[in-house]
């Protein structure tokens, strides 16, 4: 077995092409070619976006309409609740991951075209029990946290605390699940269980309970609905990855290397953190102060607008394992090409989905009722961000993946410290019209920062700049 196997990337990947120019605005080149060019692999970028794209919009869908009845049903403070209490569930689902359920979409691949089975059987079990030790750990100290507060806490309050604390192991065995299933190659089973089938049996819960008035209408049989479809969803996970998993792992002894799965591992945790923890500073901000009508309104603005990222979420779903086998390659042509494309592709489809949004939000929401049409202009603020936020394109996957997680762990986090004390001081001047701002200047500084980065350490053009910068040769 080769020591430090991780390192060497995908050896079967074909070249990117090379910057073209010439023959039509530089812009509308590079989304011709962002839909007909091959993405490194032999497969199109915009082909192997599509799929991942479908699941994404099919589960946007199923998730806003979820998020929808829940809010209409419950009502904007009991909504609140939900949303600030499942905030710091998935912030604590994400932290006991241990940053494995992206560093594994690293290394089982790379194990596999060197028929390391050992080490894929290794790393698979090292990430699940480390990721279930964290998170059983933290269910106890938030349960602990739960009863010495319970006097200070509404009755509401500590109920969906607890349950959703209970939530949190098969949350982050979920996330570790769908990994290894989207690093075997099943991009849709690991997609469809978190994005379709957990959101779509919450609906079906929330809606059956209140359909024959058989609980309470309040966060806890939201929290209650969002437990049982999260066990549900583990279940089909762990199907999926018995279908999957090569007969090769399961004959191999598994084999461990630690220190080479800690290198990366550990910065990609600070990510995944501050990424939870930046969008949604402005929820948590707001649950803190007490104020969770505020924070129920903020959040069902905030999934409104994030329809906005489905785009970009899906392009990088194929971006990312392309850009660590061009890197490896030393293809910086076709990493250029490749990361031109992405932004093409995320910026056209962002765009799509912002018109109809900004012209149908006000009439969605007032069909709530009178308190969410506060909502309105927090998903305006917010639907710029997500835009400007695709024109950049997929960057900190074009910054993981080529070995800079330390770099980016450390821009991250410090937008993401930024975002939260941002989202403090201007709810306490500007309420949640501040904290859309906060969060929205904070999206943005991020993807400055970014391109920043990776046009002077990667020495590549970011985002659709490189698409520009082909403009003057078409007068020559």
């Amino acid at each position: 077995m080769t020591r430090n196997s991780d390192l060497r990337l995908i050896d079967a990947a074909a070249t990117g092409e090379k910057l073209k120019g010439g023959f039509a605005p530089a812009l509308g080149a590079a989304a011709i070619n962002a839909i007909f060019a091959g993405d490194g692999r032999g497969q199109p970028l915009a082909r192997s976006s599509i799929a991942a794209l479908a699941v994404y919009v099919v589960g946007a869908g199923l998730t806003c309409v979820a998020q929808l009845v829940i809010a209409r049903i419950i009502g904007p403070d009991s909504y609140g609740v939900y949303a600030y209490v499942l905030a710091w569930v998935t912030l604590l689902g994400y932290l006991s991951t241990l940053g494995f359920h992206v560093s594994l979409l690293r290394f089982v691949p790379t194990y596999q075209i060197n028929d390391e089975w050992a080490l894929v059987r290794g790393v698979i079990q090292y990430s699940q029990r480390g990721a279930a030790g964290t998170a059983i750990t933290i269910v106890l100290i938030g349960i602990c946290g739960i009863v010495a507060l319970h006097r200070s806490l509404r009755p509401e309050l500590a109920l969906t605390f607890l349950l959703g604390m209970i939530m949190v192991p098969f949350l982050t065995l979920n996330f570790i699940g769908a990994s290894v299933v989207r690093a075997f190659g099943g991009i849709i089973a690991a997609l469809a269980p978190e994005r379709i089938v957990r959101d779509g049996l919450l609906l079906v819960i929330v809606t059956a309970v209140f359909c024959g008035n058989l609980y309470r209408l309040d966060a806890t049989l939201a929290m209650g609905a969002t437990l049982l479809s999260s066990i549900a969803v583990l279940g089909l996970v762990r199907i999926f990855l018995r279908q999957l998993r090569p007969p090769a792992v399961n004959r191999a002894s598994p084999a461990y290397t630690p220190g080479d799965w800690w290198r990366p591992t550990l910065p990609l945790t600070v990510i995944m953190i501050c990424d939870n923890l930046m969008s949604r500073s402005a929820v948590i901000a707001l649950g803190l102060v007490g104020n969770t009508r505020d924070a129920g309104i903020f959040a069902l603005a905030f999934n409104m607008a994030a329809l906005m990222s489905l785009p970009r979420m899906a392009v990088a779903t194929a971006f990312a394992p392309t850009v660590s086998a061009l890197f490896a390659r030393g293809d910086r042509a076709g990493l250029q090409s490749l990361s031109a494309k992405a932004a093409c592709l995320s910026l056209v489809g962002s765009a799509c989905a912002a018109i109809p949004l900004l012209l149908l939000v006000h009439p969605l929401l007032a069909w709530f009722g009178h308190d969410f049409l506060a909502g309105v202009p927090i998903v305006a603020i917010l639907v710029f961000g997500q835009v400007f936020a695709a024109a950049c394109g997929p960057q900190q996957h074009l910054i993981t993946m080529t070995g800079h997680e330390r770099a980016g762990a450390a821009i991250l986090a410090a937008c993401a410290v930024s975002s939260f004390v941002g989202c403090v001081f201007m709810i306490r001047w500007f309420g949640m019209t501040g904290a859309a701002f906060a969060t929205t200047g904070t999206l943005v500084g991020w993807n400055m920062a970014m391109g920043f980065f990776i046009h002077r350490g990667l020495r590549l053009m970011p985002g659709l700049a490189a698409s520009f910068k082909a403009r003057p040769r078409l007068w020559i």
